[in-house]
């Protein structure tokens, strides 16, 4: 008998403990197969979700159309900062609930002769295009050096990573503006990096977005997906050569590679998804810009942390 009820005892604390869930199912936009979303991608094959009751999917879509599609109801949660944010200030109804990746992974990529940024002063740089997060934050960090793009500088639109390393090889640009792993294929070309962007520019890059229904009608869902994304930005700074393994069949870069692009990255994870004020607040600068608004935007129209903060709290962050 006694035996029975000690039994009993330890099942009953292990469910206050470790409440059981009912599996919901929930469909997680992601604009690409790229490093920058591997925290919610970790969250799934580790089964961090599973844990707290979410049989998540991850669906690949680019990030505007990513924010109509939860507003449409065809996915719960979108990973990306810049179009939640702009969609908010224009009045959508969507809301940061956390940061993901709290610093920019952009770098500028130069021939071995640059010594420092001043060096290219009069030379043409290539960027992805006008009004996007990388012209924009590259815009910010030349001007820290006194180069004022148009003037000093010009910059060219040129396609993606791989058509502006193209492009710097035929002599078309003389350096480029590029997003991490581009440092690795660069290196392998002879060219070297001269600059972070997240040294310059305090702006986060990834965020988990959610409508205003979803935060009302599914509070603690939200609170829940967040707890696992915690889990899992954890696992990739204490979990190293794991992430590694995963990383690599996830985005079929071979073992060396992610390696060196996963240090550069765990730069860039948020810890814990905090967002400051500060933050917040560039972010809004940036899509205002981007957007050409001239308006003063609070940080409550773009993000609720309230859910975040008591995610903390219950995993004893706070």
């Amino acid at each position: 008998m006694k035996v029975t009820m000690c039994f009993f005892a330890i099942v009953m604390l292990l469910l206050v403990r470790f409440p059981a869930y009912s599996q919901e199912r929930i469909r997680i936009g992601i604009s690409a197969i790229s490093p920058g979303f591997l925290p919610t991608v970790i969250a799934e094959k580790k089964e961090f979700y599973s844990k707290y009751g979410l049989a998540s999917e991850h669906v690949i879509t680019p990030c505007a159309v990513a924010t109509t599609a939860l507003l449409a109801d065809d996915l719960d949660y979108a990973i990306c900062a810049g179009p939640g944010v702009s969609g908010a200030i224009k009045g959508a109804p969507l809301k940061l609930v956390m940061f993901t990746q709290d610093k920019l992974t952009y770098l500028l990529l130069v021939k071995p002769g640059v010594q420092k940024v001043t060096d290219l002063r009069g030379k043409t740089i290539g960027i992805s295009s006008y009004g996007s997060q990388l012209h924009l934050s590259s815009v910010t960090a030349l001007r820290q050096f006194g180069l004022e793009p148009g003037k000093d500088i010009n910059l060219l639109p040129s396609g993606d990573d791989n058509a502006r390393l193209a492009a710097l090889e035929s002599g078309r640009i003389d350096a480029t503006f590029a997003a991490s792993p581009a440092e690795i294929v660069g290196a392998k070309m002879g060219y070297k990096v001269l600059l972070w962007t997240r040294d310059y520019v305090q702006l986060p890059q990834n965020a988990v977005v959610v409508t205003n229904k979803k935060l009302k009608q599914s509070t603690d869902q939200v609170k829940r997906m967040i707890k696992g994304t915690i889990e899992a930005l954890r696992f990739l700074r204490e979990r190293k050569e794991e992430s590694i393994e995963l990383a690599s069949k996830w985005t079929k870069l071979d073992a060396a590679t992610m390696r060196a692009v996963l240090d550069n990255y765990l730069q860039a994870y948020s810890g814990d998804g905090t967002m400051t004020d500060p933050m917040l607040q560039a972010a809004i600068r940036m899509e205002l810009e981007r957007s050409k608004l001239e308006k003063e935007i609070p940080v409550s129209q773009v993000a609720d942390r309230t859910p975040l903060i008591q995610a903390q709290k219950e995993l004893g962050l706070r």
